[in-house]
């Protein structure tokens, strides 16, 4: 089995390792979703990357994810799951595996799995600029809870300590900034170091950007792509994402996760659906990449 993304160990005891144990292979794994990882009671998409990835990481024989990009085909549920990886290429410094997560023989979850070793000593060549762009520090952010307005419970909050940017919960009080965008501070309420694997569920776990524009509804993800770029320093990580294009009902999302050490950890891209509250009843039942709400 594997723990954070460290292949031939045994499980660890954090919320987040045993919620996304998995055991078998090399090809057919098992699982349990977890649905104290869920909010309505559809598993978060990151949370099920994360799943399928830390059997590919096993079946590779490699201890990190590099870049992931996955598909989400149908709404998965808590409850059995069944996780089967081919192997693409196998190399001693990069490695591909095809993943698939399903339930009842139903696929819920493609995705492309590139693996390998994340240097922990690299130090950038070039970058952009250091920290987590426009984020408000961590000591003025807002917690987010895991009960939501209409009763509506995000589950997910139970084990993420999530402090959301005040200038980004707008449409909380039905004041939304009008842009595509969502910043706050993420760590494991129970300490749980952060690592590659956990990152998977990170970029995903913010309440969508689609908010911020007044579209306070399910924004069900269809496609979410993630590269993983370092090994994160213990503490608080820096979560940032915002949108070009809200267009047919469709919008995109980059995100970036930043470190306590002010490096950036992880970027994703994904596509996702939103639509007005008018025509939510209308609007598929929530799929699995919908991220959690603060209250």
């Amino acid at each position: 089995m594997v723990v954070g993304g460290q292949p031939g160990g045994a499980v660890g005891t954090g919320a987040f390792d045993l919620a996304t144990a998995v055991r078998g292979g090399p090809e057919r794994w098992v699982g349990e979703v977890d649905p104290e990882w869920t909010v309505a009671g559809r598993p978060n998409g990151g949370y099920l990357l994360a799943m399928g990835t830390r059997a590919a990481l096993e079946a590779l024989g490699q201890p990190h994810p590099l870049a992931v990009s996955a598909h989400f085909l149908s709404p998965a549920e808590p409850g059995a799951a069944e996780v089967e990886v081919r192997r693409l290429r196998a190399g001693r410094s990069l490695s591909t595996a095809r993943v698939t997560l399903a339930q009842g023989g139903q696929a819920r979850v493609e995705a492309l799995v590139t693996a390998g070793r994340i240097d922990p000593e690299a130090a950038p060549g070039w970058r952009r600029d250091t920290g987590p762009d426009g984020l408000a520090p961590v000591e003025t952010c807002a917690p987010a809870r895991p009960e939501l307005p209409g009763g509506v419970r995000a589950s997910l909050l139970d084990h993420l300590d999530l402090r959301m940017d005040p200038a980004t919960i707008g449409w909380v009080a039905g004041q939304p900034s009008g842009r595509l965008e969502m910043r706050g501070w993420m760590r494991f309420s129970d300490d749980r170091p952060p690592d590659p694997l956990a990152l998977l569920l990170v970029v995903d776990a913010l309440p969508p950007s689609s908010f911020e524009i007044g579209l306070a509804s399910w924004a069900p993800t269809v496609a979410l792509t993630v590269y993983l770029r370092g090994l994160p320093a213990p503490g608080w990580l820096g979560c940032v994402a915002s949108g070009q294009l809200w267009q047919g009902g469709w919008f995109d999302e980059a995100a970036e996760v930043w470190d306590s050490a002010g490096r950036l950890v992880a970027q994703a891209r994904q596509l996702a659906g939103a639509r007005p509250v008018a025509t939510a009843d209308a609007w598929p039942a929530p799929a699995p990449g919908d991220g959690p709400a603060p209250s």
